[in-house]
């Protein structure tokens, strides 16, 4: 795969020439054009002067930036080339830090890493140096004219790096919550909702069903075939009485489980059939072993 970026990783005096390539991709997803219905043709979206209404090339346009409303500073290719720091070809690993000390709100975009020639050596030693100390490096690196704080740890034999968001870019949490007292048994029923549903984190298993749905519609109309109607989306109502939905979604995650081993929890009989009073257990065990008696 071609890089993206090529450059190098520093560690210290370290220098190792390494590619970037993404880890995601969106190749997949279905993408629309603006089609003028009367001909089919595509819309062109052609430059034009905001004020004179004329065509403008490509080539001639610069970037500005707004100083005052209607007021631009004009900045050249060549004058921007000339901002170059020494970060724009260097990956900068500068700080080591715990994982798990990394929120996870700063984190974004994901990059492989790969060692260019003659920088396998020192590419393999700082990955498992990493992999040894179980650390995740923090630095810097500049792509697309924007310097970018990095985190790059340990993946498999290799690297990968994830760009972070800015400080000013995360905003701080606004939760306003009473702090009234929940009822436990509550707590309790949506917990073992939870571990009824506990599993693995399987990607494979992810579906977007909303471009499933664009793709059929898609395919159907190129086909000639009419359209397949589907059920309209209903809004959830709002919870009146939270104890009986949770009862009623425990319920469901029962007959979902059927066919395994329930596990084994001994709050599961209060959960299910709630009972007042101390004796009722009792009473309902004697029942049902006087009736095995009278069928034996």
């Amino acid at each position: 795969m071609r890089p993206s970026w090529t450059g190098h990783l520093r560690l210290s005096l370290v220098y190792c020439p390494i590619g970037l390539s993404p880890a995601t991709t969106e190749t997949e997803r279905i993408r629309f054009n603006q089609i003028n219905p009367a001909t089919g043709n595509r819309i062109a979206l052609k430059p034009t002067d905001a004020e004179t209404g004329d065509a403008v090339d490509r080539g001639e346009i610069v970037k500005g930036y707004q100083y005052e409303k209607g007021q631009y500073v004009t900045l050249s290719k060549e004058e921007l080339d000339e901002v170059q720091i020494e970060a724009s070809r260097i990956l900068d690993l500068t700080t080591f830090v715990d994982r798990a000390s990394i929120d996870p709100l700063y984190v974004e975009s994901p990059y492989f890493i790969y060692p260019e020639k003659g920088g396998i050596e020192a590419y393999r030693v700082v990955a498992k140096a990493m992999a040894a100390e179980r650390k995740a490096a923090i630095g810097s690196i500049v792509l697309s004219t924007r310097e970018h704080p990095v985190m790059v740890e340990p993946r498999g034999p290799g690297l990968v790096m994830f760009l972070l968001r800015m400080a000013d870019e995360v905003r701080a949490d606004e939760f306003d919550l009473p702090d009234t007292k929940i009822d436990p048994q509550m707590i309790d029923m949506a917990s073992m909702i939870m571990k009824r549903a506990a599993g693995k984190f399987e990607p494979s298993a992810f579906r977007d069903r909303y471009q499933d749905a664009l793709r059929e519609l898609i395919e159907a109309k190129i086909k000639g075939l009419p359209r397949q109607k589907r059920a309209p989306v209903r809004e959830p109502s709002n919870v009146v009485d939270l104890m009986a939905v949770l009862r009623k979604s425990l319920g469901e995650s029962v007959k979902r489980g059927s066919g395994k081993k329930a596990a084994k929890d001994s709050r599961q009989g209060n959960l299910l059939l709630p009972i007042k009073g101390t004796g009722g257990r009792a009473k309902d065990e004697k029942r049902q072993t006087a009736c095995r008696r009278k069928r034996a």
